[in-house]
């Protein structure tokens, strides 16, 4: 069950990929706290890999090449993340003997990971606005 209702509405809701044709795969994914681990991981990876570009890593004037090559990581990351969990999450319904709903489960995963992967993108740059103002050695990057 998902702890943050937030995570649900901002997921289903806003990006507007919620269809009640289907609506059995997104119970499933709600009961199994699916969104809880989407939400998470676009939190917390983009944090934990800014942290240590900005406040671990010592390369002295890192450029702009090596800031985009974070982001990219970090994108890469939080799809790679994504893609795992919700396929697990969403188990059952990958297995149904509805071709229809294994299908939509199938494309569901995909379009999650790379939303996922997009608004990491988005909040690594906004990490990097905030935590350039604590780095000793990268406090120039991105701009």
């Amino acid at each position: 069950m998902s702890i943050f209702p937030s995570f649900y509405e901002f997921f289903e809701n806003i990006f507007g990929i919620y269809d009640d044709r289907f609506s059995i795969v997104f119970q499933n994914f709600y009961q199994y706290g699916g969104y809880n681990d989407m939400g998470l991981l676009l939190i917390g990876v983009p944090l934990i890999i800014s942290g240590l570009f900005y406040l671990v890593w010592k390369y002295p004037y890192g450029t702009i090449f090596h800031w985009i090559i974070m982001i990219v990581i970090t994108a890469c990351i939080a799809a790679g993340s994504t893609y795992g969990t919700t396929r697990l999450a969403l188990a059952d319904s990958l297995i149904s003997p509805d071709p229809n709903i294994v299908d939509f489960t199938n494309l569901l995963v995909l379009k999650y990971t790379l939303l996922n992967a997009l608004l990491s993108l988005l909040v690594s740059f906004l990490y990097s606005l905030v935590l350039k103002q604590f780095s000793k050695v990268q406090m120039h990057l991105p701009f």
